[in-house]
């Protein structure tokens, strides 16, 4: 039993030494180390920005808010300037701004995906 403890203590001991010796050997720049560079937060969405992107896509309220999968009511609020957008919904919003035939896309296509998912399970399973 007091082995185990010892080995697993030991274990944790040789991963902080490797990657310390690991950060070392990044500093003096004889290894390269995978980086990620982080995208900038989501700015905030003013209400008009947000029926700019709407109208931009010639879409109803209740179409964009389909295809946001979000209820009407909240689309209506963030456009009267109620509520603001959580930052996952500010950062769907922005990406369809940037580049919304593309967004709408792939929107239109995991959707596609996923009806032709459901009625696959549903042809197994009525032949089960």
């Amino acid at each position: 039993m007091n082995v185990t403890a010892g080995y697993d203590k030991l274990r944790v001991f040789e991963q902080i030494r490797q990657g310390l010796q690991e950060g070392i050997a990044h500093a003096q720049g004889k290894l390269s180390l995978k980086t990620t560079t982080m995208p900038k937060p989501v700015p905030k969405l003013t209400k008009s920005r947000v029926v700019a992107i709407r109208k931009k896509l010639s879409m109803s309220q209740a179409v964009f808010a389909s295809y946001l999968n979000v209820p009407t009511k909240t689309l209506q609020s963030w456009e009267q300037g109620a509520r603001e957008p959580k930052a996952s919904e500010a950062r769907l919003l922005q990406i369809i701004e940037h580049d919304p035939e593309r967004a709408m896309g792939l929107v239109s296509a995991a959707s596609e995906g996923r009806s032709r998912e459901q009625a696959s399970r549903g042809r197994q399973a009525s032949k089960g």
